[in-house]
């Protein structure tokens, strides 16, 4: 049995166990209680996952054999159980395939309220304590989750399996900033993040200074985008570049200057928010990408939605390969849940594609004819359109709310 990276051509070999076959190997039990079949190791840009299986004889973790130093008890199969990277037997604590400390006395594991704080497996607590990298930090009664971020480009339309992406976990315990188990060198009480790239770039701040702390596979450097994504955003500048043919063909990266990067977030991989402006591609008639900016009617309205609603306007993004902007303007404030919007004088509803913008005479008597069951083309959703429908809607079915 051989133990390799990379794929077809790029794959390189590790290690080899000539004695091993990969039959007799199984996952290790699961902490969390999580059966399956063995799945392989991976590392990229936005997923990093490797796993914890033994023949029964010895523990494996990504391509060695787990064993511990001289003077410290030996690994125990029997009792072994594993979290993502942290791992622990009756008699040791493990971390990335090595020992890191004692499992023994009155601050051993307790594995019925173990848990990984929001999936980070750097990050662990139970009852009693807190681990960072598979070692005891202290209490877990004063730990605070100050953010995380999914690895990747993360579009805020996008729709994503989340099993399939890791995460960046920023913490506070007591007078400590942590990011994924490692302690930064900051003021608790005056840290702010400036600029977070996920798996790769953390710069802060607190009252003694600004600091550039690099990290993860990308170290520093901007996430690579696919053909899907006008937008690169970087640790100091934010770039564009024009689709140049409709079968993606592209110029080169041009600089948006005047752009605090942090602030600078991707709806879809050609639409962008920046504070209370859309910046938003597409292709012209003669070809090839324009940038338009749009002005919002509403300064601190986040567009996080298919539809979105200002002031003046609603802002709806099509769910097409290529992401388009309409701007509809609307009759007085707008009210909205995640099926239709009314104003003053009409109902909108969306799919994908299109909104529809229905007259009512009573447009808050707008209902769902069955709360949780979605009928195609929104036909379950029932708008009053004459003035005795409106009469006629019955009282006891709940309505859109304020």
């Amino acid at each position: 049995m051989s133990y390799g990276k990379g794929y077809w051509g790029d794959k390189k070999i590790i290690a080899q166990f000539p004695e091993m076959s990969r039959a007799d190997l199984r996952l290790v039990k699961n902490i969390s209680g999580k059966t399956g079949y063995i799945p392989s190791d991976e590392i990229s840009i936005k997923n990093e996952e490797y796993h914890w299986v033994t023949d029964g004889r010895v523990i494996l973790w990504r391509g060695k054999i787990v064993s511990n130093p001289p003077g410290t008890p030996t690994v125990d199969i029997a009792s072994f159980q594993a979290m993502g990277r942290f791992a622990v037997d009756k008699y040791s604590l493990y971390f990335d395939g090595q020992r890191t400390e004692s499992n023994s006395g009155a601050s051993c594991v307790d594995l019925a309220t173990l848990k990984a704080i929001e999936g980070n497996s750097t990050t662990l607590v139970d009852s009693k304590n807190l681990y960072l990298s598979g070692r005891r930090q202290g209490s877990s009664s004063n730990v605070t989750v100050l953010e995380k971020r999914w690895w990747g480009i993360n579009p805020r339309l996008m729709s994503v399996n989340r099993n399939l992406y890791s995460n960046d976990l920023l913490i506070r315990s007591g007078q400590n900033i942590y990011l994924n188990g490692v302690h930064l060198t900051a003021n608790a009480d005056s840290f702010e993040i400036i600029r977070w790239i996920p798996h790769s770039l953390l710069v802060f701040r607190d009252n003694k200074g600004m600091y550039r702390y690099p990290f993860g596979q990308l170290s520093g450097k901007a996430i690579p985008v696919d053909d899907d994504v006008s937008f690169e955003v970087g640790e100091s500048r934010v770039r564009w570049r024009k689709q140049l043919t409709s079968d993606r063909q592209w110029s080169k990266w041009i600089d948006l200057p005047g752009i605090e990067p942090e602030q600078f977030h991707l709806i879809t991989g050609n639409i962008a928010q920046y504070k209370d402006r859309l910046y938003v591609t597409k292709l012209s008639i003669f070809g090839e990408d324009q940038l338009e900016i749009i002005p919002l009617d509403t300064p601190d309205l986040v567009i996080d939605r298919s539809f979105n609603g200002g002031k003046q306007h609603a802002y709806f993004i099509r769910q097409l390969r290529s992401k388009s902007l309409q701007i509809i303007p609307v009759n007085g404030p707008l009210t909205k849940n995640d099926r239709f919007a009314y104003d003053d004088r009409n109902v909108y509803t969306w799919t994908d594609t299109e909104v529809r913008i229905t007259p009512s005479p009573c447009p808050a008597k707008t209902r769902v004819r069955e709360e949780n069951v979605r009928e195609v083309q929104n036909r379950d959703i029932i708008i009053p359109v004459t003035d005795e429908s409106c009469r006629n809607a019955a009282a006891e079915v709940q309505t859109l709310k304020p």
